[in-house]
């Protein structure tokens, strides 16, 4: 198969070295895109009077039936996907399809593709996140009234509410989808124009061109421009942090579904046995979840590593962007659809809950604040409380069990109404602040996010 750069050359290319050059096995999923940017590019063309408005129709008219044959192209006998519709276009419309790449280069062409490509797909990462953020608040919803411990550092701290659990996953998520849309924005940036790297010898008007091609921005700098891989970089960095997210996530759906928490039940459906344990039940779908993550921060790092020492402007290493990209945005998508499909597949324990709730001492706040309310500086309820804890294991008495001449040792202020500081809904509802566990913010939480969603 001719090369388009092959004039210059004297022998053929090495089949080896051919395959290894190749780009066509994953850059073809861009076909549509490079299409819809010849398609602007010939009516630049045609504006500037480089083309005549009968080359352009005929240009045009050609790539719009490429469109229609995508399913049935045979790519395998090409470069890259840019080599197979410039040919296939000549192989169509004759001569007039090779005027098509003038005032331009494969350098600023691939990267627009690119950048069309990925601007669509970013669209739909957002919405799937926006699914699985729906999904959490259904979740958190059907949990609201449902207790449990909350840890810090892996220990018994405060009793939240269920909804509250869910509900950070869901702040996390809608911090992921601001991500993207960020990455969205730095996306949005023609580079056509700027040819292989000083730009074009013909006046053709970028403006026109960026409408043409659905970008609302040129690039400024056409060096710059063509070597430009940050909004790769953007989207491997959010596809990471986003990843890192639903690990956290699986990572707690995989405690709390151990024999030694017993908080949730996840349903055979989403679950595994062992091949030589008949009593397993392994929550793989999870544990995957969390591995995979690895692979989205070995993506950043490799992006990274690509673009550290490349001098302006353009250079080949370059072409593993796509590689990298294409991967990351194909499981990233995988994880988010799955992720969904889990949540609606587990259940809260509520009689095992209710067992951990007779941890007491996560009741230990609320009785340093209970002094608080009755005079006693914080600092210095904050150790009458840690009298009371170093008390109650060395005498094998929970909380609720202290009498009343037992209290009055720690303090004078405590009465009657002590005891009744021991209950998961009075503790929970007791958090005024916005964002709290209380069931007032939980469900103003989950009403908030339901708006986002639906903007």
């Amino acid at each position: 198969m001719k090369k388009t750069w092959e004039g210059r050359f004297k022998k053929t290319l090495d089949p080896d070295a051919d395959r290894f050059n190749a780009s066509i096995s994953f850059d073809k999923r861009l076909f549509k895109y490079d299409v819809k940017a010849g398609i602007a590019h010939a009516k630049a063309l045609s504006k500037a009077g480089i083309i005549t408005v009968k080359e352009a129709k005929k240009i045009t008219a050609g790539l719009k039936n490429m469109l229609k044959k995508e399913s049935s192209m045979d790519f395998s006998p090409y470069e890259d996907v840019h080599s197979a519709v410039e040919t296939e276009l000549s192989k169509a419309i004759g001569e007039t399809g090779k005027k098509l790449h003038t005032g331009r280069s494969r350098n600023d062409l691939v990267a627009t593709d690119t950048r069309m490509y990925m601007m669509d797909e970013i669209k739909n990462v957002m919405i799937l996140i926006k699914k699985l953020m729906s999904r959490v608040t259904a979740v958190a919803e059907k949990n609201t009234d449902v207790f449990m411990p909350g840890y810090t550092h892996m220990q018994h701290a405060q009793i939240i509410s269920a909804g509250q659990w869910m509900m950070a996953y869901c702040a996390m998520l809608k911090r992921d989808h601001g991500l993207f849309e960020f990455v969205l924005k730095r996306t949005d940036c023609l580079t056509i124009g700027s040819g292989a790297l000083a730009g074009s010898n013909y006046n053709i008007d970028r403006e026109l061109l960026a409408k043409e091609a659905g970008f609302t921005s040129v690039a400024e700098n056409s060096m710059d421009a063509v070597s430009d891989r940050d909004f790769v970089l953007d989207f491997l960095y959010a596809s990471s942090v986003t990843a890192a997210h639903l690990s956290r996530l699986a990572e707690e759906i995989i405690i709390y579904n151990s024999n030694e928490f017993n908080f949730l039940e996840i349903d055979d459906s989403f679950a595994t046995g062992s091949s030589i344990m008949p009593h397993k039940k392994n929550p793989d779908i999870a544990e995957l979840m969390r591995g995979k993550t690895g692979n989205f921060f070995g993506g950043l790092m490799a992006g990274l590593t690509m673009i550290k020492g490349l001098p302006l402007a353009y250079n080949k290493d370059l072409q593993e962007d796509k590689v990298l990209l294409f991967s990351r945005l194909d499981e990233l998508k995988s994880i988010l659809i799955i992720s969904e499909k889990l949540l609606d597949n587990i259940s809260f324990k509520a009689q095992k809950l209710e067992t951990q709730l007779e941890d007491y001492f996560m009741y230990a706040v609320d009785i340093a604040d209970y002094l608080v309310k009755k005079g006693t500086a914080f600092r210095d309820s904050h150790k009458i409380v840690g009298q009371m804890v170093g008390y109650s294991i060395d005498n094998n008495r929970p909380f609720p069990k202290f009498e009343e001449h037992e209290l009055k040792k720690f303090s004078a202020k405590f009465g009657e109404d002590y005891y009744s500081i021991f209950d998961p809904v009075k503790s929970v509802n007791s958090k005024l602040t916005s964002g709290s566990t209380s069931i007032a913010s939980v469900k103003k939480q989950i009403t908030q996010a339901k708006k986002f969603i639906k903007e």
